[in-house]
């Protein structure tokens, strides 16, 4: 046994494989990406904020008003911080303006450089070649909560694991440098330029620094904690105030119902053991047993409570009774990681607790602390957290190695969902049709129809409406035509003003036709196609 396990030590120590595994990691990504690419809702809105950036209209969303059709109105954009927007806009104008492939290559280069720089943090941390190969064989396949809904979290939390690494690289040299510090200013600055969530979070590090540098009386990591922290204020500060001068609000929170909600806090997600396995892969193995489930939840809920009170038990009294003083470079790591999480934690928790619950969509309420995608960053830390108790796998504290193996082994059920899954979407390329896809046709459909309709009638500005905002921002954004939101208007067009001949193209899905009356009928319309269970209507409004 000792023997075989000294030859597989080998095998993945070589710096061949090493670059296999890395490749197929890559390759998993890829995949997967493009299979879950969609920009959803509110990936729509911050694509639009970006396309307007690009013409010259800053990050804002634009519509028409049916006072003047043929006027296009910018509003500022601040449902979600600005930093998505411009990243992707770059990629936009590289790929002649094709927001879908833009957005793929963006979510897969973040993807890769997650893979490297987890590696890194392995590496800088003294973890063994062989032991870096396993987490990136098992975690390159594990399909996180933040790539299975795809959405610019991902990217977000690439930069702060990146700041995680260059953070630890400024403890393990103890030197004072631009070279050292300005790269962990700028991925701390992008986390909280991408997501709002990650802004008050993202000064745990600065704070961490200074303590760190103050305990051990070392002047440069002390500095760095200053130079960082008033870094992040001055800019998260200026985005925050620009936002404030242009819109009137620093952020935005779509529920507007505020008190206290104790009970929000019931629908908790289970980070801690959801972070080994899925509570949804519970769920297909219950076959779909809906009381099966919630047990399963309940109980992965239960775990969670127990180890954060455990878990915060012990930093509390090691804290009280060691403070941070010479602290090794991986209990520096532990110490960060518990840090981060519990203010995530705890960031979730006080929005859940003071912000009534929201209809994200009909018949389904939701709040902060159950959103899973939330403690993806978590997650990539307690994977992290697995491999490094290797070097205390013979302490006290761990007692047994085979508790680091158990933790490892726990990884292997999802990091096999997730090879099954990739396995089987490439035996599939090619015969199967991924939800961009779906949408690509739609839009494809529409820009020809809106292209036709222009050319017969020159002069004229297209304007895109219909009984889907969904369709109608899809087709807004591929055709680069603005969106006009009071689709009821159509049944009077005599109501409908412009100062310049517009062309309205009127999509209308089929189950949704009998709420527009006479309008399919009218004879100011035409019939202009149908595809995927959408009608496409073209109607000529004109200067009165």
């Amino acid at each position: 046994m000792t023997s075989f396990y000294h030859t597989i030590k080998l095998i993945l120590s070589d710096k061949r494989i090493s670059v296999v595994i890395v490749l197929l990691a890559i390759v998993a990504r890829i995949v997967q990406l493009t299979f879950f690419y969609n920009i959803r809702v509110d990936g729509m809105y911050q694509v639009l904020g970006m396309q307007n950036f690009v013409d010259g209209h800053g990050i804002s969303t634009s519509q028409v008003l049916s006072s003047d059709l043929s006027k296009t109105v910018y509003e500022p954009l601040i449902n979600w911080p600005p930093g998505y927007s411009l990243l992707l806009s770059p990629f936009y104008v590289l790929f002649n303006h094709n927001y879908i492939l833009a957005g793929i290559v963006l979510d897969i280069l973040a993807a890769i450089g997650l893979i490297f720089f987890t590696r890194r943090i392995l590496r800088v941390m003294d973890v063994p070649t062989h032991l870096i190969n396993i987490f990136t064989l098992l975690t390159g396949f594990f399909i996180y909560y933040f790539y299975f809904i795809n959405s610019s979290d991902a990217i977000a939390i690439s930069f702060f694991v990146m700041a995680i690494y260059f953070t630890l690289l400024l403890l393990k040299k103890d030197t004072l440098s631009l070279k050292a510090i300005l790269p962990l200013i700028l991925c701390l600055f992008l986390s909280g330029l991408i997501k709002y969530l990650f802004i008050p979070v993202v000064f745990i590090v600065p704070v961490f620094l200074f303590l760190k540098g103050t305990a051990d009386k070392k002047r440069a990591i002390q500095k760095s904690g200053i130079i960082l922290f008033f870094s992040l204020t001055i800019m998260l500060g200026s985005v925050l105030i620009w936002q404030k001068m242009t819109s009137g609000s620093a952020t935005y929170i779509s529920e507007s119902t505020r008190g206290f909600f104790p009970k929000n806090l019931t629908d908790s997600y289970p980070f801690i053991p959801a972070s080994f396995i899925n509570p949804d892969s519970a769920g297909l193995v219950a076959s779909n047993n809906n009381d099966l489930y919630k047990i399963v939840y309940r109980t992965f809920q239960g775990i969670t409570l127990l180890l954060s009170f455990v878990a915060l038990a012990y930093v509390v009294k090691r804290v009280i009774k060691k403070g941070l003083k010479f602290v090794s470079q991986h209990g520096n790591f532990f110490y960060l990681s518990f840090f981060l999480s519990a203010g995530i934690a705890l960031e979730l928790i006080i929005l859940s607790l003071r912000i009534g619950k929201e209809e994200n969509y009909p018949g389904h309420w939701w709040t902060y602390a159950e959103e899973p995608r939330y403690y993806g960053l978590v997650a990539v830390l307690i994977h992290l957290s697995v491999f490094l108790l290797y070097h205390y796998r013979n302490s006290l504290l761990i007692r047994s190695k085979y508790i680091f193996i158990s933790l490892i082994l726990l990884l292997l059920p999802e990091a096999f969902r997730g090879i099954f899954f990739t396995a089987k979407r490439i035996v599939k390329a090619g015969q199967e049709e991924y939800s961009w896809q779906y949408e690509r046709e739609i839009q494809d459909y529409a820009d020809h129809i809106i292209k036709k309709a222009l050319n017969r009638q020159e002069g004229e500005m297209a304007v895109v409406t219909g009984s889907s905002y969904y369709i109608n921002y899809r087709v807004g954004l591929y055709s680069h035509i603005p969106v006009f939101s009071k689709t009821e208007k159509i049944n009077s067009p005599a109501l409908l003003n412009t100062k310049k001949p517009v062309m309205l193209l009127i999509i209308l899905q089929d189950n949704d036709l009998p709420g527009y009356g006479a309008f399919p009928d009218n004879n100011e319309n035409e019939l202009a196609g149908y595809v995927r269970g959408f009608y496409f209507y073209t109607l000529h409004v004109k200067p009165h």
